[in-house]
């Protein structure tokens, strides 16, 4: 599933961030680590042999088998290109945020190679608090129903074999949505106990979803929790992330436009921008293809 793990490097502590989850996954799946660096293309000579220098010091410390590479132009149209070169590649580089989202993401690098890589891409913020950088042992898989959010399942999946991790499938109930219906004009056929009936079916279906899913990960020789928490969407995952501390989470992108439009909407933006877990972006091939 991965046999290149590419981490861009700029020379910077921030972008190194990455470092020991590219490594993690290269050894976990015997994958191959790229370090790349992408130098202005009216670089001189210098410049780019300071890139080159600098990568080699950073592969050196790292140990293993670790290729270096030296590229002129568009950092992320420079990544995207080195990726499509590679056989099942995977990408983990920092977004730079150190407040908020830097400007590795949104209309700038990690958002580009995000819709243009075709790969998954392992994105982690800089300023996240690293307990213990490249362990994984807990995987938070956030899913709603959607073949496109079980697109990230498989990849979710292998991890959790390679790392020896358990996987918490979580499934948000949005309740709120039906509730909302209590402000319908006066009149209207609508009542309480019809919303709480079928406030309640929803939750129902959510439960009977996530522990049919978990029950075919399990058969897989998987460990696997289910969760159905009510409310909306983001403020649930953040919420269940600050109290059981996964260590990563996996999720499906549609990819047309970025972060704009990600499975629930802007539930990967708000756990990137807000969370402290590394996020793993999942792009299935037709969202590659329609993007």
């Amino acid at each position: 599933m991965i046999r290149s793990v590419v981490v861009p490097l700029d020379g910077s502590e921030l972008a190194e961030a990455a470092l020991p989850y590219g490594r993690a996954l290269s050894e976990r799946f015997g994958a191959k680590l790229y370090l790349v660096r992408v130098v202005d293309i009216d670089a001189p000579a210098e410049i780019a042999a300071e890139a080159r220098d600098y990568l080699a010091r950073v592969a050196r410390q790292l140990g293993g088998e670790t290729d270096i590479t030296v590229r002129y132009g568009d950092p992320a149209a420079e990544i995207i290109d080195f990726v499509l070169e590679l056989d099942d590649p995977a990408i983990a580089m920092t977004t730079h945020g150190r407040s908020g989202i830097g400007r590795w993401l949104f209309g700038s690098v990690a958002d580009r190679v995000v819709r243009g890589a075709g790969a998954p891409v392992l994105l982690i913020r800089s300023s996240m608090p690293q307990r213990e950088p490249g362990v994984v042992r807990s995987i938070l898989v956030p899913v709603d129903g959607s073949a496109l959010a079980e697109a990230a399942i498989p990849y979710a999946s292998e991890l959790a074999r390679r790392f020896d991790a358990t996987i918490h499938l979580v499934r948000v109930a949005e309740t709120p949505e039906i509730y909302s219906l209590l402000s319908v004009p006066a009149g209207a056929p609508t009542s309480a106990d019809v919303l709480n009936q079928l406030a309640q079916q929803l939750v129902e279906a959510a439960t009977s979803y996530v522990q049919e899913l978990g029950e075919r990960l399990r058969g897989e020789g998987l460990r696997v929790e289910t969760h159905v928490l009510e409310g909306i969407a983001p403020e649930q995952l953040l919420a269940f992330e600050r109290e059981r501390q996964p260590d990563l989470v996996v999720m499906a992108t549609h990819g047309r436009s970025g972060f704009s439009r990600v499975v629930f909407g802007s539930v990967a933006e708000r756990l990137l921008r807000e969370g402290t877990v590394p996020l793993l972006l999942i792009r299935p091939p037709e969202a590659a293809q329609a993007s």
